[in-house]
């Protein structure tokens, strides 16, 4: 599979138990929005993306963010029966610098 960068707001970090192997669960969701068939328009709604084991350690990194955009190099997955889609997290899993922020410390530097 490719790496994504997903961009959205991170409105929580959620720990959900343990797989069957005892290794704790954890996901970040975020808002985003689906195209509703039944209203036949866009509507607000939650993605899930999963924290791969190798990221489990950063949840407090990941708090730091709540409640911001941020842009996260995600994977897309599938479940077994190749149906159910998801994002899990990629590479070092931590967020990419946000551009709103970057920009902010550019005009900082240039009024300084």
């Amino acid at each position: 599979m490719s790496q994504l960068i997903f961009k959205a707001k991170l409105l929580n970090v959620e720990n959900k138990g343990a797989d069957d192997k005892g290794n704790p669960k954890m996901r970040l969701i975020f808002a985003s929005q689906k195209f509703d068939k039944g209203l036949e328009q866009t509507v607000p709604c939650s993605q899930n993306v999963t924290v791969i084991q190798d990221h489990q350690h950063m949840k407090n990194l990941y708090l730091s963010f709540k409640g911001r955009d941020i842009y996260l190099p995600v994977e897309l997955s599938t479940q077994m029966n190749g149906m159910a889609i998801f994002y899990k997290t990629t590479g070092d899993g931590k967020p990419l610098m946000l551009e709103e922020k970057k920009f902010a410390e550019q005009a900082q530097a240039k009024t300084a």
